[in-house]
């Protein structure tokens, strides 16, 4: 999502496919927002490095389990996806404000 696309409003720009709204949102901040890069990067180093989480991402059997750190590892990476889902729902709440500004503008309730 380009920089002014934010105030376009979501039923206008998205009526026909929502989830491509979503992915959207997603796109926007892995180009524009400085946290969400660093945590995205944090997650692929730890699955860049740690061949059984990746086994584990590709549904592949782990023969031996894993050892202390994979699961201390696989821990950090489920906060990290959750503090990615934070972003991305602040994101998203604050694109439907600017929806209720723009429907409240159309209403002309707003000037």
């Amino acid at each position: 999502m380009k920089e002014d696309d934010r105030f376009i409003p979501f039923f206008e720009a998205y009526k026909d496919d929502f989830f491509e709204s979503m992915e959207d949102v997603r796109m926007y901040l892995k180009n524009n927002n400085l946290e969400y890069q660093n945590i995205e990067q944090k997650l692929h180093d730890i699955v860049d490095n740690n061949i059984n989480i990746q086994k584990i991402f590709d549904e592949v059997d782990i023969e031996n389990g894993l050892s202390k750190e994979e699961c201390k590892m696989l821990s950090k990476i489920i906060i990290l996806n959750y503090k990615l889902q934070e972003i991305e729902e602040n994101e998203i709440y604050f694109k439907g404000g600017m929806d209720a500004y723009f429907y409240f503008r159309k209403l002309g309730i707003l000037k």
